[in-house]
C-alpha cells in the first residue's frame, strides 16, 4: 500500500498501536487471511512442539525430569508476562517495527532450537552447554508465541469484511488451540527414532516462510505515540518476576512434589512481586494496568471463567493423554486420536465464526462447558484394556468445546475493554493471557497431584487386600514365574521377578483407577459450572437483561460518531 495513501475516517486505526483498516480489494483480503492463518498456526507450534516432544528433548540432552521442568518454566514465564510490554511496543514504535522484532526473535529461537537438536555443539572445542541454550530458546519462544499470535490476529482482521471483523478476532484466537494436536500428529513422522533435528528444521522453515510472507505483504501502518514511562519498567519488573516465580511453583511443584522446601521461596516472590506491581499500577497517574477495573465483579467473573475453562480442558491434554501414556501408547500410536481432535477443533472454529452473536455470548460458553461435562462422564470407568479409539467421541466433544468457547469469551472481554476505553485493552490482554497460561499450568499441576495421591491410595488398598492364599492370585504368580523360568534357572530369582511383575500390574491398575477418579471429578466440576452458568443465563433472560448492554451501547455510540 502506498505511503501517500490517505486513510478515510472509517479506515483509521481503532486505537494507537493497531494497524489501520483500509478497504482492501478482495484479492488482497484473501492473502491477508491466508497469511494470518499461517502465522497463527506457526505461533501455536511454539508451545505445541515443546509439549509433544519434551520427553524426547530430555532424553537427547540427558536431563532429569526437574531439569526438563525448567525448560517448560522458561517458556511459560515469558509467555505469561510479555503481553503488557508487547502492547506498549506497538503503541510507541508501530506495527512495522513490532513485526520485525517479533520475526527476529522467532528466527533466533528456531535457529537455536535446530542448532541444539543437530548435535553441532557436541564437540570438544565448543564449551557451550546445550541445556542452557535450550532454556534460552524456549524463553524466546514464549515471547514469540505472544507476538506471533497478535500478528496472526491482525492479519486475520485485515482479511475480513468490515461487518465480519468479529470473525477475524475469533479465528485469530482459535488458531492457538491447534498447536498441540498438530504437533502430536506431525512429530512421529519428522522425529523418526527420537531424532529431533528434522522436526526443528521444519520449525525453522516455518519461521523463514513467515518472515517472507510478512515482508511481502505488510500490515497497514497505524498511529503511534510516546507511551513508555520510567515507572513502566519498574512495574513490569515486579510483575514479570512474580509471574515467573509462579510458573516455577506450578511446574516444579508437580515434578518435585509440593512439599519440596525451596518452593516456598518462589511462592513468596510471586506473591510479593505481583502485589507490588498491582499497588504501583493502582496509584499511578498513567497506569499500564487498570487495576480497579480488573477488580470489578464482571472482570473477575470473566477471568475466573477463563481459568476454570482452561483447568477443565486439562482433562484432555493432561488427563486422557496422560492415561494413554501410562497405558504404554506413544505418539506414533496416537496419530488418529489427535487427528480426531484436530477435526473437532476445525469444526468448532468454523461454527463459531459463523454463529457467534454479540447479543448472546454466554450461551456458547455454557454449551461448551456442558460438552466438557458430557465428555468427562463418558471417560469415567476406564480400565487397563482401554484403547485410544474408545476416547474418540469423548475427546471430540472436549476438543470441540476447547475452541468453541474461546471466541465468545474473548469477544466478551474485548467488548468490556472497548466499552471502558482503548486504554483498557492492555488490561484485558493481560487478564486473558494470564487466565489461560496460569489456568493451564494450574490445571496440569492439580491433575498431577490428584492422580498421584489417588494412585497411592488405590495401590495401598489393593496391596493390603491381597490374599496370598487366594487360588486366583497364586495361579497368577505361578503363571508369571513359569514365564520367567525360561529366562533364568534361579528359582528364587524367578519368584522375586514374578512377584515384582504382579505388583507392577497392581500399580498399573491403581493408576488407571486414579484417572477414572479424575474423570469423575472433572465431570462433576464441569456439571456444576454448567448449572451455575445456566442459572445465571436464565436469570438474565427472565429479567430481559443483557450483561453487555452498557458496553454495546458505548460501542454503538462510537460508531455513530465516526
Amino acid at each position: 500500500m502506498s505511503k501517500e495513501y490517505q486513510f478515510k475516517p472509517h479506515e483509521q486505526p481503532i486505537m494507537v498501536g493497531s494497524p489501520a483498516n483500509p478497504d482492501h480489494p478482495a484479492r488482497r483480503k484473501v492473502f491477508y487471511l491466508l497469511i494470518g492463518i499461517f502465522v497463527g498456526l506457526t505461533a501455536s507450534f511454539q508451545n505445541g512442539l515443546l509439549v509433544a516432544n519434551l520427553t524426547q528433548i530430555q532424553g537427547q540432552l540427558g536431563l532429569t525430569p526437574a531439569e526438563g521442568g525448567w525448560i517448560s518454566v522458561s517458556y511459560n514465564m515469558t509467555n505469561a508476562c510479555i503481553t503488557v510490554l508487547l502492547y506498549k511496543i506497538r503503541q510507541q514504535f508501530g506495527m512495522s517495527l513490532f513485526s520485525k522484532i517479533t520475526l527476529s526473535f522467532l528466527l533466533a529461537a528456531t535457529s537455536l532450537q535446530w542448532l541444539i537438536s543437530s548435535h553441532l555443539l557436541d564437540t570438544p572445542n565448543i564449551s557451550i552447554e546445550p541445556y542452557y541454550l535450550e532454556i534460552v530458546a524456549r524463553g524466546l519462544s514464549g515471547m514469540v508465541a505472544s507476538g506471533m499470535t497478535i500478528l496472526g490476529l491482525f492479519y486475520c482482521l485485515q482479511g475480513m469484511p468490515t461487518v465480519k471483523r468479529t470473525s477475524g478476532l475469533i479465528l485469530g484466537f482459535g488458531l492457538v488451540q491447534f498447536g498441540i494436536p498438530l504437533s502430536r500428529v506431525i512429530s512421529p513422522y519428522l522425529a523418526i527414532d527420537g531424532q529431533l533435528e528434522n522436526l526443528f528444521l521444519f520449525q525453522f522453515g516455518l519461521a523463514l516462510i513467515c518472515f517472507g510472507l510478512i515482508n511481502i505483504l505488510e500490515l497497514p501502518p497505524g498511529n503511534t505515540e510516546k507511551v513508555f514511562e520510567k515507572l513502566d519498567f519498574v512495574s513490569f519488573g515486579f510483575f514479570a518476576s512474580g509471574l515467573a516465580a509462579l510458573a516455577v511453583v506450578l511446574v516444579q511443584g508437580r515434578i518435585l512434589w509440593w512439599t519440596t522446601p525451596w518452593l516456598v521461596y518462589p511462592l513468596i516472590i510471586a506473591i510479593v512481586g505481583i502485589s507490588i506491581a498491582l499497588w504501583i499500577e493502582t496509584h499511578r497517574k498513567n497506569p499500564m494496568l487498570q487495576v480497579r477495573w480488573m477488580r470489578s465483579r464482571n472482570i473477575i467473573a470473566f477471568m475466573v471463567t477463563g481459568a476454570v475453562m482452561r483447568i477443565l480442558l486439562s482433562e484432555q491434554n493432561v488427563g486422557a493423554a496422560g492415561l494413554l501414556a501410562n497405558l504404554g501408547y506413544g505418539n506414533d500410536q496416537l496419530v488418529t486420536f489427535y487427528v480426531v481432535i484436530i477435526a473437532a477443533s476445525a469444526l468448532a472454529l468454523i461454527i463459531s465464526i459463523f454463529s457467534t452473536n454479540a447479543m448472546d455470548l454466554r450461551r456458547p460458553v455454557i454449551f461448551a462447558v456442558a460438552l466438557i461435562a458430557l465428555g468427562s462422564w463418558m471417560d469415567v470407568g476406564v480400565s487397563t484394556n482401554s484403547a485410544p479409539y474408545m476416547f474418540y467421541l469423548s475427546q471430540f466433544l472436549i476438543a470441540f468445546a476447547a475452541v468453541y468457547f474461546m471466541g465468545p469469551l474473548v469477544f466478551e472481554g474485548f467488548l468490556r475493554a472497548i466499552g471502558s476505553g482503548p486504554a483498557y485493552i492492555i488490561s484485558f490482554s493481560v487478564i486473558f493471557g494470564i487466565s489461560q497460561t496460569v489456568g493451564g499450568l494450574a490445571g496440569a499441576a492439580a491433575i498431577q497431584a490428584f492422580t498421584t495421591i489417588r494412585t497411592q491410595m488405590h495401590y495401598a488398598d489393593m496391596v493390603s487386600s491381597l490374599n496370598l492364599g487366594d487360588p486366583a492370585f497364586s495361579a497368577q504368580v505361578a503363571g508369571t514365574r513359569n514365564m520367567l523360568s525360561n529366562q533364568t534357572t534361579d528359582a528364587a530369582q524367578a519368584n522375586i521377578g514374578a512377584m515384582s511383575q504382579v505388583l507392577q500390574g497392581i500399580q498399573r491398575q491403581a493408576t488407571v483407577s486414579a484417572y477414572s477418579d479424575l474423570f469423575f471429578l472433572m465431570a462433576c466440576l464441569a456439571t456444576a459450572v454448567t448449572i451455575i452458568l445456566l442459572l445465571n443465563y436464565l436469570y438474565n433472560r427472565y429479567h430481559k437483561r443483557n450483561p453487555l448492554a452498557k458496553e454495546l451501547a458505548v460501542i454503538a455510540k462510537m460508531r455513530e460518531t465516526k
